[in-house]
């Protein structure tokens, strides 16, 4: 157990994986936080039944988004006598035992290696590729991992601010990995760790005459993906290490072939077509609420 360790989950409607996975933390964390994100007025049973699994509960009255939820549970954490370190995830995501003591190792062996670590990430994510990495020193240095499993010390959030709550949800990960990079600080993974973790919807489809599993998100999630990619790439100025083209082309390639063979084509590129005019507005926060409703109805 890392007593200097406060976890903080992030929930929106979550389901029986919230519960399962704080009794994983409270064993290994000096403390695990739940922000539920959901704006219900009555007390969700998922959350409920984390609370009785050990969780602080803490909630928000209306949808403020993960970046706001994340800066919520930071606060929480920096109250709890004797942390140090806020280690994030989603409500879907799983975790072994030593989890938690490998991602403190792995930070505090690059800082004793001389490597200025911001950020610890697990070396793999499961059912997504190995994220890029290069070796410095015998530690695993990366470059923009994904929010959930993410330890941040308090020392990186005094330096680096929390995260963008403008941003909403999609792009909040990206965007603080790559303020972390401009502050001179390196992301670091930790060997032989992997968190469980679910990414989005799937669906069956037959590609060249082979049948393949598409992962896809739900509609309105295509606004936020556009919207805040155009935001990021019109920041690209202040950020370190940051790919604009490749990071571009890699989002039109996923919406691209969730187009042509998952249904619902039509609401989806919707959904993306208004990110994109409200990005280059330069508008931030939740999705616009005409929209958010006419995408509910699909």
């Amino acid at each position: 157990m890392s007593d200097e360790v406060v976890a903080v989950v992030t929930a929106f409607a979550p389901g029986p994986r919230l519960a399962e996975l704080v009794r994983a933390l409270v064993p290994q964390t000096a403390r695990v936080v739940v922000v539920d994100d959901s704006g219900a007025t009555d007390a969700r049973p998922a959350v409920l039944a984390a609370e009785s699994a050990g969780a602080t509960v803490v909630r928000h009255p209306t949808n403020r988004g993960i970046a706001a939820a994340l800066n919520t549970g930071a606060r929480e954490a920096r109250a709890v006598p004797g942390a140090r370190h806020l280690l994030t995830f989603d409500e879907d995501s799983g975790i072994d035992d030593g989890f938690v003591d490998a991602l403190v190792g792995a930070l505090d062996t690059a800082r004793g290696a001389g490597i200025p670590a911001g950020l610890a990430a697990p070396a793999a994510v499961s059912g997504q590729p190995a994220p890029a990495v290069r070796t410095q020193r015998g530690i695993l240095i990366g470059r923009t991992p994904i929010q959930s499993g993410l330890l941040v010390p308090f020392s990186t959030l005094d330096e680096v601010g929390g995260f963008a709550e403008g941003l909403f949800i999609d792009g909040v990960d990206t965007d603080y990995a790559l303020r972390v990079a401009g502050a001179g600080l390196a992301v670091v993974h930790a060997r032989g760790t992997e968190l469980a973790h679910s990414l989005g919807r799937r669906h069956t489809a037959t590609v060249a005459g082979r049948r393949v599993e598409l992962t896809h998100s739900a509609p309105f999630r295509y606004y936020y993906l556009a919207r805040n990619r155009v935001l990021l790439n019109r920041r690209r100025g202040l950020y370190r290490g940051y790919r604009p083209v490749r990071d571009t082309l890699a989002d039109l390639r996923h919406l691209v072939i969730v187009s042509l063979f998952v249904p619902g084509r039509g609401t989806r590129l919707r959904a993306a077509a208004r990110g994109l005019v409200d990005g280059w507005a330069g508008r931030t926060g939740r999705i616009p609420r005409d929209l958010e409703a006419r995408l509910s109805r699909v």
